[in-house]
């Protein structure tokens, strides 16, 4: 396995869908993958067109499951000015967007039965009218698809076998990242988040990490185990030790699925989404204070400026007040304050890591 490429291959399973795929990434031809949610298709997608002949051109990614049968087609193929209520300028496909790239259709197994039929004529040659078009287009852009089902054993009901057979010229079975997986792949996170959050980790650290992400602690996907990980920077207490620091991170984890969860027999008081959504403005907060501006923000967490100036002004901060350590203090100990009779039902959940 290379670094350059990002899919995580350990186990056996995993590194035979890497091999395909990188035999895949030589040729030109459609790709299905499938697997599990979470186990890192679109990963692999992305691999396999940076890797291709058409790496120098764009990759475009489109979620069929959130896409009804109209917007499908004008989300794919565009439309012209006027061609329904609310169209009030022309607009551009993401198929002639990918032209001379790659598309990406993730969750291809949901997409509705009248978009299977539009997608298959456009698979036969390339060529598509725009809604309400009147003026046919060419394109060259290759398909990569990915689904969490079955099609085979859904083949004529729920979904075409022409446009399975179209889309499966080249099959790659992902599977579930084992234990070996999930250690490479918490190495690689965790590396990649140091240098984003510029927290020097020990190679010690790093490999503890390795560790404790494949040991059960951790019980997501890959996914999920990304977002740990990054959360295990934005809490990490240079006091505490690495597995105290994790377990802050999973049990942010937890409190974000489940929204309430009461204590013991004491009987604290039960966790709204209030409380969890102030737990978010405090890791904001401790990231705000490590900064001297809202660009340099910005830059730390890889969010835009506006979602930045949405945050402070939410917490009544001004972006002069990022250079006043002192007020950001203030703003956080209130932040803590109000939390301070759920400290019971957070030290439990700790303790249940």
């Amino acid at each position: 396995m290379t670094s350059s490429w990002r899919f995580v291959a350990h186990s056996d399973a995993r590194r035979r869908a890497l091999q395909y795929a990188k035999q895949a990434a030589s040729a030109d031809c459609s790709v299905l993958i499938v697997g599990p949610t979470g186990a890192g298709k679109d990963i692999l997608a992305r691999d396999i067109h940076q890797h291709s002949r058409r790496s120098k051109q764009r990759l475009i990614t489109v979620n069929c499951a959130a896409l009804t049968q109209t917007l499908f087609e004008s989300e794919l193929f565009g439309h012209v000015r006027g061609a329904y209520t609310g169209a009030t300028a022309s607009k551009r496909g993401v198929v002639e967007l990918a032209s001379g790239g790659s598309l990406f259709l993730d969750e291809i197994g949901e997409l509705p039965t009248e978009a299977q039929a539009k997608l298959l004529r456009f698979l036969a040659d390339g060529s598509f009218w725009p809604v309400g078009g009147c003026e046919e287009k060419s394109v060259d852009v290759r398909i990569l698809a990915a689904t969490n089902r079955d099609l085979a054993a859904g083949l004529d009901t729920t979904f075409r076998s022409d446009l399975f057979f179209r889309l499966s010229v080249f099959t790659i079975v992902v599977p579930p990242p084992s234990r070996d997986d999930l250690r490479g792949l918490t190495r690689v996170l965790a590396v990649e988040m140091s240098e984003r959050y510029r927290a020097a980790a020990s190679a010690r650290e790093v490999s503890a990490l390795g560790e404790l992400a494949s040991s059960g602690v951790y019980r997501g996907n890959v996914r999920e185990l990304r977002n740990a990980v990054e959360r295990y920077f934005l809490v990490r207490d240079p006091e505490r030790t690495v597995e105290e620091n994790w377990r802050a991170a999973c049990a942010l984890d937890l409190l974000a699925q489940q929204g309430e969860l009461a204590d013991d027999a004491a009987a604290a008081p039960q966790l709204q989404p209030q409380e969890i959504e102030k737990l978010d403005d405090l890791l904001f907060l401790k990231c705000a204070r490590e900064t001297r501006s809202a660009r340099e923000l910005s830059r730390r967490m890889n969010r835009s400026l506006p979602y930045v100036y949405s945050r402070l002004a939410k917490l009544g901060i001004k972006p002069k007040d990022l250079q006043s350590a002192d007020s950001l203090e203030r703003t956080s100990e209130k932040i803590r304050a109000s939390l301070a009779p759920y400290r019971s039902t957070f030290l439990r959940l700790l303790k249940e890591f």
